[in-house]
């Protein structure tokens, strides 16, 4: 059945088909961020409002293909995501079968049910799926290639989506200390997912936006932050957004997240590092590095020193969560996901086969060690190419990046792909139409 959110997508998307192409991209990447929603529930499982995008923009690269629209430049590091693509989605109806029997992580039971529990490994629909939905991903990489988007639009629509997740986040932290009902069901809806409920929210903490659970919500706000402040540092762009992104991570108290920044920060202070020894100064890089300091201890010193509930949610949250049974039970199905690539051969037990609790073990266990070499050396390659002007979203990508690898263990979610369409969209190409070499929009450096 369709659900609201799914209705309002599909007619977006119509529209945007019919009339307004080159607003695809920009309507996709605000949909990836409704990970928990789904547009259309089959039983058990909901399909999200992302794909139904995805689908028109599938169909629209066709129209133009058969309209005679070539694209004139290949696919950055095609040769790299063919070989991720065919390894994974042939894993997952090979290797199912191959290693049939062995224990895994079910991915449809949660970390914390399936330390208990680890079912035989059997081919089935979770494959099936898994495959499917990284394949839509790679083909709508491709049809990235086909449609005139506008890369201003792209822009526009991912900062509209940061914004978006920011208000709904904050909207959930004034409903939960006012204790008003916040109308969780238009969003969190999805049947597939084990969504977060009330009962783990705490002082206005602990809100997963638009997302299942609070560590999706860091890691998407984490990739904008990091990207913000690699902007910031460069001096094209300003600290408001920074300290917006900053404060909704806080909202959100993902450990995870916390230590990403943590690990970045240090990272964007080398990269950007005032002083070239052995005497030269860049002054206006210097005053930023100080306010950055600034922007990112002062909201920190004021949370912790004024709000009790806040201070303790924090702390449960990092400090004290290695001593946490969630910690344990997320550390364990690390550890079984490395028994068991070790089992499998170092192959992996195949696409949708197990569960980890982060991005790099859950790739090991199920692509084995080939797979994720060749992920890894695509998204490098990819980040790298992207013209000087586009260094943020290097930094956006490497920040969402080790953020999953630390506790998002989903390589088919929409919100990884973003940035790697993106990157594809900000690449210059050239399109023929009908036997016609058009220039299309020049790209706009972003503002």
């Amino acid at each position: 059945m369709p659900t609201v959110i799914g209705v309002v997508f599909f007619c977006c998307a119509a529209y945007c088909f019919l009339f307004k192409e080159d607003s695809l991209l920009g309507l996709l990447v605000i949909a990836s961020i409704f990970q928990a929603a789904s547009a259309i529930n089959i039983g058990e499982r909901g399909i999200q409002p992302y794909y139904v995008v995805a689908a028109f923009i599938l169909a629209r690269a066709l129209v133009n293909r058969s309209l005679g629209v070539r694209s004139m430049a290949p696919m950055p590091q095609a040769a790299w995501l063919w070989l991720f693509a065919s390894i994974a989605v042939a894993s997952a109806f090979v290797l199912p079968v191959i290693f049939a029997g062995i224990p895994v992580y079910d991915p449809k039971v949660g970390i914390d049910e399936g330390i208990f529990t680890q079912p035989p490994l059997a081919f089935g629909l979770n494959n099936v799926a898994q495959a499917g939905f990284l394949a839509c991903q790679v083909a709508v990489a491709y049809a990235i290639l086909t449609i005139d988007f506008s890369s201003l639009k792209a822009r526009r629509a991912y900062i509209w989506a940061f914004y978006l997740v920011v208000l709904i986040i904050a909207a959930q932290a004034i409903c939960q200390l006012t204790g008003i009902p916040f109308p969780h069901s238009l969003i969190l809806n999805n049947p597939g997912y084990a969504l977060w409920g009330p009962e783990g929210e705490v002082s206005g903490t602990r809100n997963p936006g638009t997302f299942s659970e609070p560590s999706f919500a860091g890691g998407f706000l984490t990739m904008y932050c990091v990207g913000f402040m690699a902007e910031y540092l460069a001096g094209k762009g300003g600290g408001l957004r920074v300290i917006v992104s900053l404060v909704a991570i806080g909202l959100v108290a993902s450990g995870g997240s916390l230590l990403t920044i943590g690990i970045l920060v240090l990272a964007l202070l080398i990269r950007y590092f005032p002083f070239r020894f052995p005497w030269y100064i860049n002054i206006q890089r210097f005053k930023r590095l100080i306010w950055m300091a600034l922007l990112l201890g002062t909201p920190i010193a004021l949370a912790l020193l004024t709000l009790s509930g806040y201070r303790e949610a924090l702390i449960i949250n990092t400090i004290a969560k290695s001593d946490s049974s969630s910690f344990i039970n997320r550390t364990a199905s690390d550890l079984f996901a490395l028994q068991l690539l070790i089992q499998t051969h170092w192959l992996g037990a195949g696409l949708g086969s197990s569960r980890a609790s982060s991005l790099l073990t859950t790739l090991l266990s199920n692509v084995g060690v080939a797979g994720v070499l060749a992920f890894a050396v695509f998204c490098f390659k990819m980040f790298a190419t992207l013209p000087d002007e586009y260094e943020w979203l290097r930094w956006a990508g490497l920040g969402l990046l080790v953020n999953m690898c630390i506790n998002i263990p989903d390589v088919t979610m929409p919100m990884l792909w973003v940035p790697i369409l993106l990157s594809i969209q900000f690449s210059s190409k050239r399109i023929t139409v009908r036997g016609k070499t058009v220039q299309p929009q020049a790209l706009l450096e972003p503002t």
